[in-house]
């Protein structure tokens, strides 16, 4: 009887420490829904990039982010055109410069509580850059969809069911 109590007690142990939310992750949810699509783990200040041509003047575009309290600050921004969405200029304390064909903007401290994106449907080919790894954001949503990048904390369960683990 009392190896019963103990497996028992183990269990509910197990089943309740599963349901705390302690990984920290990046989540890529549909944006209708809320459902996960997609997720990477991350710490405090980690990186990642999205990568896209814009529609308009159809050259790439690098928009870099990192992990920040929970939240998600751009920190840089890379482009080859000035034109509609893209910067003509520097914010205060930015730093606005030019590299080959690229026009950098660094040093930016945009803080987001997460990144509603509508994903490409012909020319943007939306990319998420992560540890020298691309995934295209078509490998896991729709074309044309829109989709919510967050930074969430995840307990055992929401990993198993969260979507496709990126990283």
């Amino acid at each position: 009887m009392k190896k019963i109590f103990i497996s028992i007690l183990i269990l509910v142990s197990l089943a309740i420490a599963s349901m705390v939310p302690f990984f920290t992750s990046v989540v890529i949810e549909e944006g209708k829904t809320g459902k996960s699509l997609a997720f990477f783990d991350v710490k405090q200040d980690s990186e990642f990039s999205i990568e896209y041509i814009h529609s308009i003047h159809k050259t790439p575009v690098r928009e870099i982010y990192q992990v920040h309290h929970e939240k998600i600050r751009q920190t840089e921004m890379r482009f080859q055109e000035f034109g509609v969405g893209m910067p003509s200029g520097a914010a205060e304390g930015e730093v606005f410069t030019q590299k080959g064909e690229n026009y950098v903007l660094t040093n930016m401290k945009r803080t987001f509580p997460s990144l509603d994106i509508r994903i490409g449907q012909i020319i943007a080919n939306h990319t998420l850059l992560l540890n020298d790894n691309e995934y295209p954001f078509s490998a896991f949503s729709e074309k044309g969809s829109w989709v919510r990048i967050k930074v969430v904390k995840l307990n055992v369960w929401q990993r198993l069911i969260g979507g496709k683990k990126l990283g």
